[in-house]
């Protein structure tokens, strides 16, 4: 198998005058993340105190119930992927601000419906039967809580706590272990590293969540962030693809990107998946939104109102935009500001992108 050597890739003022445009997200973590801007920096502040206020996340905000919740004011779960977990989890990623009224509402509605007391959150709303922690919802709400400002709550402290518990042998986790699965999924591990990312910047010395992160990130490069160990080929031809919101999903740059936050460098391991993170780059720089995965066609579970998955929510479509119930910043099939600002920061926390030119 042939190692790809380090590379070394530069970002061309050109892309950073087009990340810089006019989404304040984006402009915020290309000042800070790319450029290196202090927080304190004029030009920093303005673009974080616009999130929320304009662009991406107060499209999103703009559709909440009641200043509270989206879509179902029962659950926060379903349907996918229009209701609050779903949009909480973009809404954190976008930087925005845990203090603002209408996310600390939805907030407290998401723990008094899905916390579980003995640690975790539940996919299904207090009252429900069979209520128990799931561990990619519990991985999604650490993180996006966490990144909030709850980092230091107790409920949090005590969901990250339960899906430490919950790491298998293998490094990885897997959701499905009650029904005698072992071995760890790209798609159950990707959550809980991505909760470990943002709570050991808040706890940085605390040596079990130190110690199953070392662990996870392993599981995920001696798979070579996306292949079988068995015979070296994909796991899924899905994993190919960049998508995003990544929802409970996963693919190559997703794992690139979540190992990176947790401040793994480059490793020989990640060669193909960096190979194929660059043979993708536009020759202007810029990276594509080459998938979105379609929400729910009906507002209930394919076997009725208890259920929480319909076949749908597995679909990703390649070009233009979803319906009203698919959470969507950009065009699918077109340069994605949102993509690039992330292969951008991935690549340059693994020390691989060489300068600013």
């Amino acid at each position: 198998m042939q190692e790809l050597a380090l590379p070394k890739v530069s970002v061309w003022k050109e892309t950073l005058d087009w990340l810089l445009e006019d989404e304040p997200s984006v402009q915020y973590f290309t000042l800070t993340g790319l450029m290196g801007h202090s927080e304190n920096g004029r030009s920093v502040r303005e673009s974080r105190g616009r999130v929320g206020s304009e662009g991406w996340a107060a499209t999103i905000l703009a559709k909440q119930k009641d200043g509270i919740y989206w879509e179902n004011p029962e659950s926060c779960y379903v349907p996918k992927w229009s209701s609050c977990a779903w949009q909480l989890a973009v809404l954190a990623d976008l930087g925005a601000a845990g203090t603002d009224e209408r996310i600390k509402n939805s907030v407290e509605h998401y723990f008094q419906a899905h916390n579980v007391d003995t640690g975790g959150f539940s996919n299904r709303p207090r009252g429900s039967e069979g209520i128990k922690p799931h561990v990619c919802s519990t991985g999604n709400m650490v993180r996006s809580l966490a990144k909030f400002g709850y980092g230091g709550d107790e409920r949090v402290v005590k969901a990250m706590d339960w899906l430490v518990s919950e790491q298998l042998v293998d490094g990885g986790w897997n959701c499905f272990t009650e029904d005698g699965a072992k071995h760890g999924s790209f798609q159950a591990t990707i959550e809980p590293l991505w909760a470990l990312a943002a709570m050991l910047q808040i706890h940085p010395i605390v040596k079990r969540w130190e110690d199953a992160a070392v662990k996870g990130s392993e599981f995920l490069l001696r798979h070579r962030i996306y292949k079988s160990k068995r015979n070296d080929s994909p796991v899924l031809l899905e994993f190919l693809t960049i998508h995003y919101p990544m929802h409970y999903r996963y693919d190559f740059l997703h794992g690139l990107r979540v190992l990176s936050e947790l401040g793994t460098k480059y490793d020989p391991r990640m060669s193909d998946a960096v190979n194929l993170l660059l043979q993708k780059r536009f020759p202007d720089g810029k990276w594509a939104l080459e998938g979105v995965y379609r929400g729910w066609r009906q507002s209930v579970g394919i076997h009725g109102g208890k259920a929480v998955s319909r076949p749908e929510e597995r679909e990703a479509f390649t070009e233009g935009w979803g319906d009203g119930h698919t959470l969507q910043l950009e065009e699918a099939g077109k340069p994605s500001k949102w993509i690039t600002l992330q292969a951008l920061l991935t690549l340059k926390r693994l020390g691989i992108l060489e300068r600013l030119s």
